[in-house]
């Protein structure tokens, strides 16, 4: 299996920051992962982008040296590596034979695409609105993750991003740009589709008119109404994708 990834802080950003999303990707071990710290510890001072990060560079080292996905990240969450507080959202993937594992704790997803169409799709894991499950500091258990087992084949394509990703682009919309690009085992292929669904959904999440995912999961909540003005727009925030595809 081959994978590729890019994160990029959000919008509001200083020049120096690198905000809060993180990831990782394994091609050895056929496994890759990614992260969203949650962004409320800032205003205690803490930036979660340390936690998250330290996080995923644990992981894979544990799945490098290995550790299925599921136990890597169960291990690295009980060694902080000087990191005392944070808290993140995660999900990881790792082929195993005809399977693709998956593990997912909070509101980064995944999509898995097969000849132009989704075949699975995950739901975000929340406590109520914009409150993701999350693992660290005061947080929930890896334990209370969600566990998925797909069936794969050759030339699926996986998708996997933070929130900054599925907020602001539709799984829809995602397929669409998927199907612009060959279906290829190079590495430099899948940069690219990364890195292009990267800057689309940052790009829309500043898009102040769009009838975002962001905005219809609040009318859907009944927190917005939706013939009001306010209630248009994407969801500015760091954005972390990763993108992989079964041979």
């Amino acid at each position: 299996m081959v994978w590729a990834g890019c994160s990029r802080a959000g919008p509001k950003r200083s020049a120096n920051d690198l905000g809060d999303d993180a990831f990782f990707v394994c091609d050895s071990e056929n496994a890759a992962g990614v992260a969203d710290g949650v962004g409320s510890w800032r205003t205690k001072g803490i930036q979660s982008g340390v936690f998250s990060r330290s996080l995923m560079t644990n992981t894979r080292n544990l799945i490098e040296s290995g550790f299925n996905a599921f136990d890597a990240v169960s291990v690295a969450l009980n060694d902080w590596s000087g990191v005392e507080y944070g808290s993140t959202t995660l999900i990881l993937a790792q082929q195993l034979e005809n399977r693709l594992y998956v593990v997912q704790l909070g509101d980064s997803q995944m999509i898995v695409i097969r000849q132009g169409r989704i075949i699975f799709s995950s739901n975000p894991q929340e406590h109520m609105f914009n409150v993701p499950y999350q693992v660290g500091s005061d947080s929930d258990s890896i334990n209370d993750a969600l566990r998925y087992s797909v069936e794969v084949e050759p030339g699926d394509t996986i998708i996997m991003g933070s929130d900054g990703l599925f907020n602001n682009v539709y799984e829809r919309h995602i397929t669409d740009i998927v199907n612009q690009f060959p279906i290829s085992d190079d590495s430099s292929v899948l940069q690219e589709i990364a890195d292009f669904l990267q800057d689309y959904a940052w790009n829309l999440s500043q898009n102040t008119e769009y009838w975002s995912p962001y905005a219809q999961r609040k009318y859907e909540y009944g927190i917005i109404d939706r013939e009001s003005p306010e209630s248009r727009g994407g969801k500015p925030d760091d954005v972390a994708v990763v993108v992989g595809r079964i041979q």
